[in-house]
């Protein structure tokens, strides 16, 4: 079982990243964290609405364009594990029929507009999405990333908004993420040694662009494996507001892929648009 804390930060982290050892390397060890469970700051009038509607999701493929100076919501260097981070957004952004003017950026690869995740919810992914915390969410790539800051490339997340209204939006952008993979009977996580980078673009009209960028496999072939960065521990798809309406695109576990696999590879665009 995993064990590890569980924070929301404003527009901060913590430090807990870049353990490089590996389970079966004498003198290098992982690192066990206490499933406290518990968040602070949390915002109990978030998400008190059900989600109506639905999407058409359609595939294609653009060139990945790394976020041009981005504001940072974790600096490259300042590392970022399971925390939260509050986001206001330059304009008002409908999902699944609900007004939102803020947003939670999960470090593990997802935006939620709803009351954060406790303990295990926040960082080991759903497959399929289900009635369990959390909801209100996009699944851009959700699985068990950190930011590093002792293994280059550090991590960063930033966005960037931009256009007018209203056709305004908003590009947040996960860069160079490593992954942990769970080992052992202690409790204790391992870096994968591997970089993943992807962003979700927010429009002013309610679409959603899920687009993946460079991505560098595995040093350790640990997890669901040497495609891990291609998501086949990963989650993508949408889950509405204090429902069960949701619009899963793909999973896999720990143990490999599960639901409808296709690897995430650098020039995936998804896109999702509101009925």
């Amino acid at each position: 079982m995993r064990r590890r804390a569980v924070a929301i930060a404003l527009l901060a982290s913590c430090g807990r990243y870049g353990f490089s050892g590996d389970d079966g390397v004498a003198g290098e060890a992982g690192i066990a964290k206490p499933d406290t469970g518990q968040l602070a700051d949390a915002d109990p009038t978030i998400d008190a609405a059900l989600g109506v509607g639905d999407y058409t999701v359609t595939e294609s493929s653009a060139p990945y364009v790394l976020l041009a100076s981005p504001t940072p919501i974790v600096a490259a260097g300042a590392g970022a594990d399971d925390e939260l981070f509050p986001l206001a957004l330059g304009f008002t952004f409908t999902f699944y029929g609900i007004a939102y003017t803020q947003a939670l950026v999960a470090a593990n690869g997802y935006v939620t507009f709803g009351n954060p995740p406790a303990g295990a919810d926040n960082y080991t992914n759903e497959c399929p999405l289900d009635a369990t915390p959390p909801d209100s969410v996009i699944a851009v790539f959700w699985d068990d990333l950190f930011a590093s800051k002792a293994v280059m490339p550090y991590g960063s997340i930033g966005y960037v908004e931009s256009g007018v209204a209203p056709d305004r939006t908003i590009t947040i952008e996960w860069r160079d993420m490593d992954a942990f993979y769970n080992a052992g009977t202690g409790g204790n996580n391992f870096t994968q040694l591997l970089d993943v980078t992807q962003a979700v673009v927010l429009h002013e009209n309610g679409t959603i662009d899920l687009h993946y960028g460079p991505r560098t496999a595995p040093q350790r072939d640990r997890d669901c494996g040497l495609e891990r960065h291609l998501g086949c521990s990963a989650t993508v798809g949408l889950e509405a507001p204090s429902t069960t309406m949701t619009k899963l695109v793909q999973c896999g576990t720990a143990g490999g892929t599960k639901i409808s696999y296709t690897p995430l590879v650098e020039g995936r665009l998804i896109t999702f648009t509101p009925q």
